[in-house]
């Protein structure tokens, strides 16, 4: 009787419906990723901060 090879297909779909269902098994309440605190913005990027006002041409 094959047991052996019974108990091994059964152990590895358990594990790949483990697999799947940990990928699929995320909180979309939390953000998927959060900015670089420390990049650089762009000008205007930030609505706390004011545009500076473009350069005039003399």
């Amino acid at each position: 009787m094959a047991v052996r090879p019974l108990v091994i297909g059964i152990l590895f779909i358990g594990i790949l419906v483990a697999i799947i269902l940990s990928i699929t098994w995320i909180d979309k309440t939390q953000p998927m990723r959060q900015p670089d605190p420390l990049a650089p913005a762009a000008p205007g990027a930030n609505p706390t901060t004011p545009v500076p006002p473009p350069a005039q041409q003399p």
